[in-house]
């Protein structure tokens, strides 16, 4: 399966974001840069390691090439399977973030308290240190505002419509606390 036009074009973006010198094809300085200005510093060898996936000249072609000869296959996080993950940490359609913090820490990629620092700022954290899950989930799969004919709408939270649009409002920090069931 390739991509939608929405991630090739995503992806796009992202490549003529990192091609500094844009002459159509990324080399090690771009990757650098990129890669610095999101503060993460790589060495020679992982700059060597990524351009050598590629296999030839780094071109928007060949970026994308790659990137779908790595999502075919078993390799690909479905978005099911990343909804799922999210999942065990639900309570309620909310996640613990001291627990996510210690899984981002402690598994997989490990995350440095900076970086989830980071990410954090992007959510709503309630009193109880919690996190609206469709906060989180919503931040690594698409969500559809349409429903699919495969499945049967969104994550459908357990809270007025109303409330919703207060949500949104990220910088107004007001705790409210709901209603229990």
């Amino acid at each position: 399966g390739g991509f939608s036009e929405d991630q090739l074009q995503m992806y796009k973006d992202c490549f003529k974001l990192m091609d500094i010198n844009k002459d159509g094809q990324l080399d090690k300085n771009d990757l650098r840069g990129a890669f610095d200005n999101v503060g993460v510093l790589m060495s020679e060898g992982e700059l060597d390691g990524l351009l050598g996936e590629i296999g030839g000249a780094c071109t928007y072609d060949n970026m994308v090439k790659m990137f779908q000869e790595k999502m075919a296959g078993d390799g690909n996080d479905s978005d099911d399977l990343i909804v799922q993950a999210f999942k065990a940490y639900d309570q309620e359609g909310k996640i613990d973030s001291k627990m996510f913090t210690h899984a981002l820490m402690t598994w997989g990629d490990k995350m440095t308290k900076a970086e989830i620092d980071d990410i954090f700022g992007e959510f709503e954290i309630d009193e109880d240190y919690m996190i609206k899950s469709k906060d989180v989930i919503g931040l690594f799969v698409a969500v559809k505002e349409e429903p699919k004919a495969e499945e049967p709408a969104p994550v459908v939270e357990e809270a007025p419509p109303a409330e919703e649009d207060e949500g949104d409002a990220k910088k107004k920090k007001k705790k409210k606390k709901k209603a229990a069931k």
